[in-house]
């Protein structure tokens, strides 16, 4: 059971007249911790990489995705299995994997005179359990353009294919999905999403003083109330949903608080002395030349 499933197990039990006569409904709870976890933005996101299958224009993006940083159209070149047997491969169409993706650059020569050819290849790594089973291989990667439409709070502000402009090929995210100007290809992609647990599960980030846990407990018991209020199924459900939403307010700026200090870096700091100094200059400058 990964933390998000004992939450929710938690909150159910804190509501268990209401879970036994089967008033709560999980994937709307699930839902709920997910929408909560991305109040907080790049301050819990983390740098995963994929590579998602366009098929008639479309491809899902992964469940953690929040914002783009690079994505590049190429081309299959092979795989190369590491099972012990074919039954053991040809189980990762029905079993639980994750994919692991490294880019490198292939060199390789034809004869001992020959010149040294190059080349960038995504590498992906299929991993059942704890184990490798199988290596695909892409190459010729192109960075993508970004489409007119493409919405910026979907694009991390060091996002790549922000500077791509002479690519015909496009891509814009209309919320979990990427819709491409061309009907099929594979897509290798950098993204800032939500941590994940070793199975490849969405994973609450640890909060040294357990803000972040009590602000999306609160929020799964707000919700709830909403719901059994709004569904006329639970008459005393008024005075602990403003208990509720005032405990989840609390917890949101702590948790908020906590996550904006980790961010602080030594070179934030310093860009923000920077920032501060010219700003500074700037009003001086300003000021002389008013009554010079």
């Amino acid at each position: 059971m990964n933390n998000i499933e004992s939450l929710i197990a938690e909150v159910k039990s804190d509501f268990s007249k209401y879970a036994d006569a089967n008033l709560l409904d999980e994937d709307s709870m699930y839902r709920d911790i997910i929408l909560g976890l991305k109040k907080f933005g790049n301050d819990i996101m983390e740098l995963h990489e994929t590579v998602v299958e366009v098929k008639d224009g479309y491809a899902e993006l992964p469940e953690n995705f929040y914002s783009l940083y690079l994505a590049a159209l190429c081309k299959p070149m092979g795989y190369r299995n590491n099972c012990d047997s074919e039954d053991e491969f040809h189980d990762l169409q029905s079993s639980h994997y994750y994919v692991e993706k490294t880019t490198f650059n292939n060199k390789w020569t034809e004869c001992n005179s020959c010149d040294t050819l190059s080349e960038n290849v995504v590498r992906e790594n299929l991993y059942f359990r704890s184990k490798r089973l199988a290596e695909f291989y892409y190459h010729e990667p192109q960075l993508l353009s970004l489409g007119k439409t493409f919405n910026k709070n979907n694009c991390h502000s060091k996002c790549r294919n922000k500077l791509v402009h002479d690519n015909p090929n496009q891509i814009v995210i209309v919320k979990y999905r990427l819709q491409a100007n061309f009907n099929e290809g594979d897509i290798y992609m950098q993204y800032y999403g939500l941590p994940v647990d070793e199975e490849g599960h969405i994973d609450i980030p640890e909060s040294k003083n357990g803000h972040l846990e009590e602000y999306l407990e609160y929020r799964l018991k707000r919700k709830i109330a909403e719901r059994l209020i709004g569904n006329n199924e639970s008459s005393g459900m008024q005075n602990l949903y403003g208990s509720f939403t005032q405990q989840e307010r609390v917890a949101l700026k702590n948790a908020s608080n906590e996550f904006k200090m980790r961010s602080i870096t030594p070179e934030s700091m310093k860009r923000l002395k920077r920032l501060n100094r010219l700003e500074s200059l700037q009003f001086e400058s300003a000021f002389t030349r008013m009554y010079s």
